[in-house]
């Protein structure tokens, strides 16, 4: 049996809220992370609160790779595969890692580029 630590719950609840609150931002008639970057122009949104980020994003599978690698372990739950060649992530994590995914992430585009 594993135990939950007070930071994990409170990180958790956190996550919760920033979904919450981008949800809120969110258009009703879309449900669908890749209609709204499309609408948006980008294949990434970042929300940044409290010391926290939230990332949504389209990329490739070997960006997304690139980019969980950060994460270790605790990536379960926070992408899924879509049809061709994509992943969708939506990862609420400490804004500390998220810049290290999205250093990784360009990393992987530029060695993906030359």
């Amino acid at each position: 049996m594993s135990v939950i630590s007070p930071l994990d719950c409170r990180l958790a609840r956190k996550a919760n809220i920033m979904r919450t609150s981008i949800a809120l931002q969110t258009p009703t008639n879309s449900n669908d992370l890749g209609a709204l970057l499309a609408r948006r122009g980008t294949d990434l949104i970042l929300a940044v609160e409290d010391g926290n980020a939230l990332i949504r994003c389209h990329v490739s599978s070997a960006t997304a790779a690139a980019m969980l690698a950060p994460l270790k372990g605790r990536a379960a739950g926070l992408f899924r595969a879509l049809s061709g060649n994509l992943v969708e992530i939506d990862a609420a994590v400490t804004l500390a890692t998220a810049i290290r995914m999205l250093e990784a992430k360009a990393a992987a585009e530029s060695r993906h580029l030359n």
